[in-house]
């Protein structure tokens, strides 16, 4: 029996990546700048919400997100670029440059699956049966 890599399986149709990997593909794509400020606006949007109307965290949601994906693509960078050799490519950096990716992907899918829920509940409104 011939055995066939994982990677050359016949999926039986066009493969399409999944959420992750199609966000993580339009970080590659999008500027340095475009995400600076994705993460930039994530984190002042929920500091001045947090600070000025704290009850209005479903407001908070998106732009969470939105911050998550530009210091997941900013964590990415730089982790692609210290493994690639360039200067203070200390192991420990690039170790905890994968953490913070991890910690955004995990801070960001949080933030879009609440605010997904909170905008189904919206919809629904209030169910009694």
């Amino acid at each position: 029996m011939v055995r066939i890599p994982a990677d050359q399986r016949s999926t039986g149709g066009t493969s399409r990546p999944g959420p992750y990997a199609a966000l993580a593909e339009r970080a590659r794509h999008s500027s340095d700048g475009a995400l600076v400020l994705a993460a930039a606006a994530g984190v002042v949007a929920v500091t001045v919400l947090v600070l000025w109307q704290p009850a209005w965290w479903a407001l908070l949601m998106p732009v969470l997100a939105v911050g998550a994906f530009g210091a997941w693509g900013v964590a990415e960078r730089e982790a692609a670029e210290r493994r690639g050799g360039h200067a203070g490519s200390s192991v420990t950096v690039v170790r905890a440059l994968v953490g913070a990716q991890w910690l955004a992907v995990a801070v960001g899918t949080g933030a879009a699956l609440l605010t997904a829920f909170t905008a189904l509940a919206l919809l629904f409104g209030r169910v009694i049966s």
